[in-house]
Formats: structure tokens, sequence, C-alpha cells
């Protein structure tokens, strides 16, 4: 009888309690900036919840500096899931350098469904600015 428990315990130790590891993927892309004056500014990309605006906690940022009217930029390790992506451009050189957020003056994108599967590309291009009120 004995040996029962002890099948059941050895047969249960690879799976109970050990985690699955979370595919990551690369999020990468370009912001294009012509219609405003916008060269060497700071562009940051927030990744928040399928649910979340601008504001909300960041669950993933990348962000470039303009060089001329476009950068590029890259986050190597963006877990597979959900999430909606934003842009905005620091035109008063004033965000907070943990957590950026955007004010008064930036230049905003809305919201994007973004699907971390593969590899993602996703392109901020110039249409997709708005200034902030």
């Amino acid at each position: 009888m004995r040996w029962i428990p002890t099948f059941i315990l050895a047969a249960c130790l690879p799976a109970c309690g050990s985690e699955q590891p979370v595919s990551t993927y690369i999020f990468y892309g370009t912001a294009i900036c012509t219609s405003w004056s916008a060269s060497a500014r700071n562009v940051y990309i927030r990744l928040t919840s399928p649910d979340g605006d601008i504001e909300s906690p960041a669950a993933y940022q990348a962000g470039c500096q303009l060089e001329g009217p476009s950068c590029d930029f890259q986050h190597n390790s963006v877990a597979e899931g959900e999430y909606r992506a934003f842009g905005f451009i620091d035109m008063n050189a004033n965000a907070a350098y943990g957590d950026p957020l955007p004010d008064t003056g930036d230049l905003v994108s809305p919201g994007r469904p973004l699907y971390m599967l593969a590899k993602q590309r996703m392109d901020f291009p110039d249409a997709s600015w708005h200034l902030m009120p």
C-alpha cells in the first residue's frame, strides 16, 4: 500500500506546481512625425491592458528619439497576450524618467489593439498624432 502514494507523488512532480514559461516576442516599429516640428523629441510607446488608456499602468514601454521626422523603437521581450498600444511625443521634454506620461502640449496617438502572438510590428504614422489639450 505504501508504494501507491509514492507513485502518485512521483507522477505529480513534473506537472504539479511547475509553471510553463511564457512566450515572449519582439515588438517594434517606426514613429513618424512630419506635420509638427518634433525632431530631437522623445517618443514613448506604452502597452497597457486591453481596456486601458494612455495613463493606465504600462505593462511594457519602448521609446526612441526622433532624428528628423522618424525613429525606430523596439522592445525585445513582450509576453504573449493582448494589449492596447499608445504613443506620445514629449514636445515639452518633461516626461518622467521611470513612467513617462503625456501632458498638455504633447502629441498623442489613440490606443490600438495589439495581439502579441509572434514578432509584431506597429508603426505610428504622422496622421496618428494629435495635440493633447
